[in-house]
């Protein structure tokens, strides 16, 4: 882990600030900008509330997903260790990632707060459960990338489009419901709809009763854990080389 942390930020602490900073920024902007231009949420109360569950949701399912799947490119030299295995680095950056998510969501709190903004969700268990499953989709989603990324050089330029269109549909900043229906019948695959979704149903009771499935964002979380730990025991020699 520390040698992944010194390997992307350099060797001083500090430096680790940078993988908060990004995302959390990321964040913040986008929340502003929606927030200001609509004015008014679509499901009233407070527009920050309704944009930052969508926005957070997209920053806590894509940033690690993607970071993971760099994770053996940016760390190859480990591999003149014979006693590092691909695993050993895709796990440390996992647990990197998993951490600098949860920091992310504690330092969106506090900046809410500081600014007199009300981000407390109205069920906390819903909301929780939602953020454990969101990260667990993006770390299975992550290691699912690192073997795509070993079988094709351009997988995660592909994964970044991937992560642009998804974002597009997914209702970070609209209402699915307000979509025709046969939109909505697209929308409903987008594994991201449903991690939002179940965010929002956290602040708004009864939102999401039409769209939301949580058994199909878990399983096709468990699906890319799976495909993901199948492809880093059988194409183990495939890692190590790139």
């Amino acid at each position: 882990m520390l040698r992944d942390m010194r390997t992307r930020f350099g060797r001083t602490h500090l430096s680790y600030l940078v993988a908060i900073a990004w995302p959390f920024t990321h964040l913040i902007v986008l929340v502003a900008i929606m927030a200001f231009v609509r004015k008014l949420a679509p499901m009233g109360g407070d527009p920050v509330v309704f944009v930052a569950s969508g926005v957070l949701a997209y920053i806590l399912c894509f940033y690690p997903a993607r970071m993971m799947g760099m994770a053996l490119e940016m760390n190859r030299s480990l591999f003149l260790f014979p006693v590092v295995r691909p695993i050993d680095v895709i796990v440390a950056r996992g647990i990197i990632e998993f951490i600098t998510s949860f920091i992310v969501v504690i330092l969106l709190f506090l900046t809410a707060g500081l600014l007199g903004v009300d981000l407390f969700p109205l069920d906390t268990f819903v909301f929780s459960s939602g953020i454990v499953a969101i990260i667990y989709f993006s770390l299975s989603l992550g290691l699912f990338n690192v073997v795509m990324a070993s079988l094709f050089r351009m997988w995660n330029l592909v994964f970044a489009f991937s992560m642009l269109g998804m974002y597009i549909t997914s209702g970070v900043f609209i209402l699915p419901s307000s979509m025709p229906a046969h939109i909505r019948e697209i929308m409903w695959y987008n594994p991201l709809l449903h991690s939002i979704e179940w965010i929002r149903s956290a602040y708004y009771e009864g939102y999401g009763d039409d769209m939301l499935s949580k058994s199909y964002f878990i399983g096709m979380g468990t699906v890319f854990l799976l495909l993901g730990l199948l492809g880093e025991r059988f194409l183990r020699g495939k890692l190590l080389t790139g």
